[in-house]
């Protein structure tokens, strides 16, 4: 790998005049034709206009429309607007008779339908949301549209099929499983869940259909065998990464709306989970012949051969038998990893996807900054996690030499949730086995309850939240364990013990989509300091810009929620520079899953075009695969990138440059060479010498009213903001700067010295000499 970066280093501007001669974009801003401009006096037309950022992203997919594309993404990061982008692209793309539908998460159903009126001159809004198939039987009645019609359906509604009834069985007032016989407290509630038995060895349903009442067919379904085809002239799949499931009554509704419409716009922030077959259901309902000339729909392994990264086990069994030699048979398993080929985004994903990032859209976002908090567990704590942890590992291995894996997600549930749940104790029962003894689940470890009313990371927690809010800051903090091991009753007390005020959102405190309102009044009454939550309950849809600090006192494992909450409050209308903390115990199999997720951050962010995340939004995987490799990682089947964790989620800012450069842009030329004496100093105080080839990178004008100076960099849109010490990109710091000039930005020594013959200054890289070392 070292080498391959060695020969991107030096033939990569080969390499991008190659890609820019190969490649020309379906629309250029700087060159837009008649088309072009009729687009634009269409969008004037509307009740609100785009930002300029907006447009460009929304006449791109126009233009892929145009040129005879069904289905296109876009690829839009939290916050930019892609609902707006999305009724935009609908008002271009179809007459003014015409019947675009929506899906999205339910609680988002009334936030399209105000996004759309604010947006569309004399829309006609129908909210398909509601029980029953009225809204439906009107279009086969009334197949032609009155004027632009918008249809917006919650993604759980369009799948429903049918009502639900308690299967249980009931004897002389004794209520018990059907299928085991155990003993049930009540009657099964069936209405909003699907309970099953609690007995672990039988976890049959409790509830079967309703035969008696009239069934409730899904309403995708409808559409799709009774009305006519291309019934809706646009479909927008909004949060689309949600019906990437093969086998989901989601993604089959999903599929369904797509065969009923002439033209498809998949809406995302986070398109790639981890593995390349994450796309394969959603590009096979997308672009079924496309998809059908690479594989079967049954199969997504010779997709992950072609577009993934897969791996190849052979197991050699030796059986003893009448021979003396014995005889052996080997077994060949093939398993999809983490990762991708290039090969799908040249294929399939580069004619289909617009990408855009929120700084893209607005340019004066306030700096934007993610921190890694490691804490070091006490030492009554720590010697108690220590002997759970070579318990639990001892019965893994065990299990795992036998083939079983059934211990790895109790296993790293257990040890995720024990630092922070040390005074309730933890107990892993295996999921199946029973004790012969008791006949209760058999305990395969326990770690004992430690008596400290105050954790460390309760303590960091409090100080952190007293921090921002001396600086009239408010903080949210995201909780994983709010159900079965609930840390929200201690948190919240050992807060409001040390003076704050705590305001808490769970499941069942207010409907989804009633959220925000419900949030914003608790505001008006009391200006609480702190909001905690399940970052699951507030990952789509939210605005919190009432809260400029996020701290992930827990962060799990589900990377795509990761991303997704932590950019909350750093949205449109932000005027407080934004601070996410992870939060992570010292060596322990929380900083594991942190490096783990870190580590496939390079790909998240080459496949979904944006490669200036910082922090936690790293490439997502499917929770089941990631816990399992963070058990492997534990048992010593798995490596953890040796990295320190605060380099891997802060040294990405050189990929920002990349990104932003033109392809076909020179790289800057070397202007001068020679040794000079630098005012630097070595960590036992002597200065350092460097022989350097100074190569100017840009101009740096500067603000004296603001105290502040803007670089702008050759060859590129780059502007970096030098300030108080800070380099900072897009809201991002990637650097820093000394008064006498000298600096660096990502990793790279720099300089600023003036520009001879102007006002102003030069920004200068020092290179290291390819035939020279530097002496310290």
């Amino acid at each position: 790998m070292s080498r391959f970066n060695e020969f991107l280093n030096q033939f990569g501007p080969a390499l991008r005049s190659k890609v820019a001669n190969a490649f020309s974009p379906v629309f250029d801003s700087l060159k837009q034709g008649e088309q072009e401009m009729m687009w634009q006096d269409q969008l004037k037309r509307l009740l609100r206009q785009p930002y300029p950022g907006q447009s460009e992203a929304i006449l791109a997919l126009c233009k892929g429309f145009k040129l005879g594309l069904k289905g296109l993404f876009l690829v839009a990061e939290m916050g930019s607007g892609k609902s707006m982008m999305g009724i935009c692209a609908s008002w271009l793309v179809c007459k003014n008779r015409s019947r675009t539908l929506v899906m999205c998460p339910g609680h988002l159903v009334d936030k399209w339908a105000r996004e759309i009126m604010d947006t569309v001159p004399n829309a006609i809004i129908v909210n398909m949301n509601k029980p029953g198939l009225e809204d439906v039987f009107s279009l086969k009645e009334n197949p032609k549209p009155k004027g632009r019609e918008f249809w917006i359906i919650g993604k759980e509604r369009a799948k429903n099929h049918f009502t639900r009834k308690p299967a249980a069985v009931i004897r002389m007032d004794h209520v018990s499983c059907p299928s085991c016989g155990v003993h049930l407290a009540k009657l099964p509630n069936v209405k909003h869940r699907k309970p099953v038995c609690p007995n672990k060895e039988c976890r049959s349903p409790l509830w079967q259909s309703n035969n008696e009442r009239l069934r409730r067919y899904a309403k995708s379904e409808y559409v799709k065998r009774y009305l006519p085809k291309n019934i809706f002239d646009f479909f927008i799949g909004d949060e689309c990464h949600q019906y990437k499931a093969g086998d989901s009554a989601q993604g089959q509704a999903y599929a369904n709306f797509v065969n009923s419409s002439r033209f498809t716009l998949n809406l995302t922030g986070t398109l790639m989970g981890g593995y390349s077959t994450n796309l394969f259901y959603l590009l096979y309902r997308l672009v079924p012949k496309r998809m059908k000339e690479i594989c079967e729909y049954k199969s997504s392994m010779p997709f992950a051969e072609k577009f993934g990264v897969i791996e190849r086990i052979e197991k050699e069994a030796i059986h003893a038998g009448a021979a003396s030699i014995g005889r052996s048979g080997t077994t060949t398993r093939v398993v999809e990893r983490p990762g991708i080929s290039p090969l799908i985004f040249t294929d399939l994903l580069l004619q289909r996807c617009v990408f855009l990032r929120l700084d893209d859209v607005a340019q004066n976002l306030p700096p934007y900054t993610e921190h890694v908090i490691e804490v070091e567990m006490s030492p009554d704590q720590k010697d108690a996690y220590s002997e759970f942890e070579n318990e639990l590992i001892t019965e893994v291995r065990q299990a795992l030499a036998r083939g079983d894996k059934s211990l790895l997600g109790a296993m790293v549930n257990s040890l995720l949730a024990y630092p922070d749940g040390a005074r309730r104790g933890e107990l892993v029962e295996h999921p199946y086995k029973v004790n012969p003894l008791s006949g209760q689940p058999l305990v395969v470890a326990s770690a004992p309850q430690i008596d400290e009313h105050m954790l460390p990371k309760e303590q960091r927690l409090i100080e952190l939240v007293k921090m921002e809010k001396s600086k009239a800051r408010k903080v949210m903090i995201c909780l994983e364990h709010t159900g079965t091991r609930d840390l929200i009753p201690d948190i919240k007390t050992r807060l409001e013990n040390a003076g704050i005020s705590v305001l808490v959102l769970r499941q069942t405190t207010v409907k989804s989509e009633k959220r925000e309102a419900w949030l914003r009044s608790k505001m008006k009454v009391r200006n609480y300091d702190v909001f905690i939550t399940n970052p699951r309950l507030i990952e789509t849809g939210l605005d919190l810009l009432e809260f400029p600090s996020i701290i992930f006192f827990q962060t799990g494992y589900s990377t795509f929620t990761l991303r997704q909450s932590s950019r909350r409050s750093w949205r449109i209308g932000q005027d407080k520079d934004v601070r996410v903390y992870f939060m992570t115990y010292q060596e322990t199999m929380q900083s594991t899953a942190l490096s783990l997720i870190a580590d496939k951050l390079q790909v998240a962010l080459a496949v979904e075009g944006n490669l200036s995340d910082a922090g936690l939004t790293a490439l997502a995987e499917g929770d089941a695969s990631m816990m399992i490799k963070m058990a492997k990682t534990l048992v010593g089947q798995e490596k953890t990138p040796e990295i320190p964790l605060g380099e891997l989620f802060g040294n990405i800012g050189e990929k920002n440059l990349q990104a932003d450069t033109r392809l076909d842009a020179p790289d800057s030329a070397i202007t001068k060479t020679e040794t000079t004496t630098i005012n630097m100093k070595t960590h036992d105080g002597r200065e350092k010498t460097i022989v350097a080839e100074k190569v100017v990178r840009g101009r740096v004008k500067l603000q004296p009213q603001s105290n502040k100076a803007i670089a702008f960099i050759d060859n590129t849109n780059v502007r970096f903001l030098f300030a108080d010490g800070r380099v900072t990109y897009k809201g991002k710091q990637i650097g820093h700067y000394q008064k006498n000039g000298m600096g660096k930005i990502n990793g790279k020594l720099i300089q600023l010295e003036p520009d001879p013959g102007k006002t102003g200054y030069l920004l200068v890289e020092l290179r290291k000499p390819e035939n020279n070392r530097i002496a310290a």
